[in-house]
């Protein structure tokens, strides 16, 4: 009888232990769902701005008047300076008849302390020429009067061929398309397959 026992209770330990292997070892596949990140590079075209700084010119003046004896002619031209470097205005005064002839470029209150017989400072101040390059720079945003002066003479009517043109720098903003990349991070679903004990799967079956 002992030995009956003994062997009953061994089947039995035998069978616990089975059982237990059975429910708690990892051996049966799980399938699930979940969602995971997934990183791409993307190229794309963007526009961004740039300084460029550009040399412009204006002409101011091309003309052939006549000036005649005693008297003294003018032209005016508004000359903004704002927003703008390296202000120059240059040009040429030919008297084409031969002769010869007085050249200023005043400022407004130049030229009108001028015209009332006042001292004043010239820009350009050039007398009895008959072939006369010249340049200047203007200062500040004015009108600006280039004189023709023709007062001294009491017979002769002169003929002056006169140029002016104004150069600038100015700095621009423009536009130009810039290759980049970037990095998108998209989440998607995947399946999975997870082994687990039988009891864990019969626990998440019952949920």
């Amino acid at each position: 009888m002992p030995g009956n026992v003994s062997s009953k209770k061994l089947a039995g330990v035998i069978i616990v232990v089975v059982i237990v292997v059975v429910l708690f070892l990892p051996i049966v596949p799980v399938s699930y769902e979940a969602t995971e990140p997934r990183q791409r590079t993307e190229t794309y075209v963007e526009k961004e701005p740039y300084q460029v700084t550009k040399t412009e010119s204006v002409k101011l003046l091309d003309d052939k008047p006549t000036v005649s004896a005693g008297k003294a002619i003018y032209y005016h031209v508004y000359i903004d300076i704002a927003g703008k470097e390296r202000n120059v205005v240059s040009g040429s005064v030919v008297e084409t008849a031969g002769y010869d002839i007085n050249f200023y470029v005043f400022d407004q209150k130049g030229y009108n302390a001028w015209k009332e017989g006042r001292s004043t400072q010239a820009y350009v101040s050039a007398q009895r020429i008959n072939s006369y390059s010249y340049s200047f720079v203007p200062d500040h945003s004015d009108y600006y009067y280039f004189v023709l002066d023709n007062g001294y003479s009491w017979f002769t009517n002169k003929a002056p061929q006169i140029t002016a043109a104004w150069s600038y720098q100015i700095t621009v903003t423009e536009w130009r398309e810039v290759q980049k990349t970037k990095t998108i991070t998209e989440y998607v679903k995947v399946t999975k397959t997870e082994y687990v004990t039988p009891l864990t799967a019969l626990l998440r079956g019952l949920r």
